[in-house]
């Protein structure tokens, strides 16, 4: 697990700053203190030196001529907000969303690595992730062990010996999420080999069991899995905790859960330290409209939760879940000063942020500014012209019942069978192609329930990494794919031969490295404009990354075509492209 970095000399000048020997570098006076270990709020100062927490209590008489001394009267003192089950890049990056978050209280989060390792291919995932372990949001990461959809180069960019090397990194707390669950609970070899590497290391195994049965349940976690964020009604959250497995209590933009959940966290079961509260990569529009991890407790409060074990979903839980409860998710001598400043339990977003001791935020606005990594010196680029959409590759398909997509809702589809004749389609339905980054290959259908009408859209945002072209107008359809090359990635809405609407995403073609609430003003753009045109779902991001996510149900489109995921087989095929 995660060893500490306190020196012998910050053990003694830690010691000595709470004896009473030495002045604080920060000194917050008179406040009360939120103790997560043992759930009392206390009238305490808190002296601070060394980034972290030497003293917490009553006594004074740390203050030297160089102290600097906040008064806290009548304010509340809680740990910094943890977010266990972190996506750092839903259309805005990893920096953009510690600008944002900082400032409503979360100071760490557990970070998902799959848009370096499957996007990012040969990268150098080290120097990113370290890089990004750097900022004061106090990025930890779960390493992916396979990708999300079927990725052509997945043997390798997946390979043990890569996933090795990056799960030593002391930011590595666990792996996962297991989305191919189903083949753990088979016994799959080459994935039961890694989790046990997982579990040798010390790591914890995350899970992602959406509507998995108790029974299957007990499975997973003989299988190696220590939790579980996909549990949706009461009955699945205690099937989770009676299999021993931690549960992460969801509440996003696309699944708001926690109200419902919350009859489970009452009682002992409140004080476990056995459940988490995480918002599960929520939109830019959820987190500047709603909040982040401050929300959360907030709800989980109005939903009945204690207000101590509210704070305690998001502070000490996950810390300690994560081996990281000797630095992280309380108030005490020895851990990292991540403070905020509240004006009491029934109000989580801070007035005042400190992380490592040092103020970041103050009333809603970020302190400091963070430091951008190099993207293009770190990451390949991927999207480029180097070839030349057609309306050809965007035609009908020949005349006959087409087995289709259909969007029940954000993420999830079904098979319906449509009737394609004399090169019409029914109202409502539009060509949907994949096609590679290269422009090697092409996978086509059909989908229905996106929109009632629209000439075309293209985007590079998902997680087959190619451009995924949805549209009725082959020419509208070619000019969209054109157009998002030219940006180096990014969403693009064509229509009557025009840009309606373009936003880049130059990393990786899934994010912009503009600040968060550009990305959210672009998002609700593009949702007004899909709403004028038949889109009658919530959040078009999540659509367009998980068309291609073959652990959902029913049809996704991916590399080797339309492909039937209860049926593991391909209904149409991917067709390769002479170049």
């Amino acid at each position: 697990m995660r060893r500490t970095t306190r020196t012998a000399e910050d053990l003694r000048a830690l010691a000595a700053v709470a004896r009473g020997d030495a002045p604080a570098d920060l000194y917050l006076e008179g406040g009360r203190v939120l103790n997560v270990y043992s759930g009392e709020v206390l009238e305490a100062n808190v002296a601070i030196a060394r980034g972290r927490v030497a003293y917490v209590g009553t006594r004074r008489g740390m203050v030297g001529p160089q102290t600097r001394v906040c008064p806290l009267e009548g304010r509340t003192l809680v740990p910094g907000y943890i977010d266990p089950h972190c996506h750092p890049v839903a259309l805005y990056g990893p920096t953009a969303l510690a600008a944002a978050v900082l400032p409503l209280g979360t100071t760490a989060v557990v970070a998902d690595t799959i848009w370096i390792l499957a996007h990012g291919g040969h990268a150098r995932a080290t120097e990113v992730l370290e890089q990004l372990s750097a900022l004061p949001l106090r990025y930890y990461w779960f390493l992916r062990l396979h990708a999300q959809g079927a990725h052509p180069q997945e043997e390798e960019f997946f390979s043990p010996d890569r996933i090795r090397a990056l799960m030593h990194l002391d930011s590595v707390r666990t792996v996962g999420e297991i989305t191919r669950w189903p083949l753990l609970y088979g016994g799959d070899p080459g994935l039961t080999a890694m989790v046990a590497e997982a579990l040798a290391a010390g790591r914890r195994v995350e899970g992602h069991a959406p509507g998995v049965s108790g029974e299957r349940v007990q499975a997973l976690a003989a299988a190696g899995i220590s939790s579980d964020h996909e549990a949706i009604t009461p009955d699945q959250v205690l099937d989770r905790l009676r299999a021993g497995l931690y549960v992460m209590l969801r509440h996003s933009s696309i699944r708001r859960d926690v109200p419902l959940l919350a009859a489970v966290a009452t009682g002992a079961r409140a004080f476990s330290g056995r459940l988490m509260l995480t918002p599960d990569g929520p939109s830019a529009t959820f987190i500047t409209d709603e909040g982040y991890m401050d929300y959360l407790i907030r709800v989980a409060i109005e939903a009945g939760v204690d207000p101590v074990a509210a704070y305690q979903l998001a502070t000490i839980n996950p810390a300690t879940y994560y081996g990281l409860d000797e630095d992280l998710g309380g108030i005490a001598p020895g851990r990292f000063a991540d403070i905020n400043v509240i004006r009491n339990l029934e109000t989580p977003r801070p007035e005042m942020v400190l992380a490592g001791g040092r103020i970041v935020a103050e009333g809603g606005a970020l302190t400091i500014t963070l430091p951008e990594p190099d993207w293009p010196a770190l990451l390949p680029r991927r999207y480029f012209p180097s070839w030349e959409p057609t309306p050809d590759l965007f035609a009908l398909p020949p005349g006959g019942v087409v087995p289709a997509i259909h969007l029940e809702n954000e993420v999830i589809t079904r098979r319906v069978d449509i009737p394609v004749t004399g090169g019409r389609l029914p109202a409502g339905v539009q060509t949907i192609a994949l096609v590679d980054h290269a422009g090697q290959w092409i996978s086509r259908a059909l989908i229905s329930g996106f929109a009632d009408r629209i000439g075309a859209l293209a985007s590079t945002f998902g997680i087959a990494g190619g451009v995924t072209v949805i549209g009725q107008d082959p020419r509208a359809m070619a000019r969209a794919a054109r157009k998002v090359l030219e940006l180096g990635g990014g969403i693009v809405l064509v229509e009557d031969g025009a840009v309606r609407f373009e936003f880049a995403l130059p990393v990786l073609g899934l994010f912009s490295p503009e600040p968060l609430p550009v990305v959210a003003g672009s998002l609700r753009r593009l949702t007004q404009l899909l709403r004028e045109r038949g889109h009658r779902h919530g959040d078009i991001g999540y659509t367009l990354l998980f068309l291609s996510f073959d652990s959902l149900p029913d049809l996704r489109l991916t590399y080797r075509g339309l492909w039937d995921v209860e049926a593991q087989q391909v209904l149409i095929p991917r067709q390769d492209l002479a170049r």
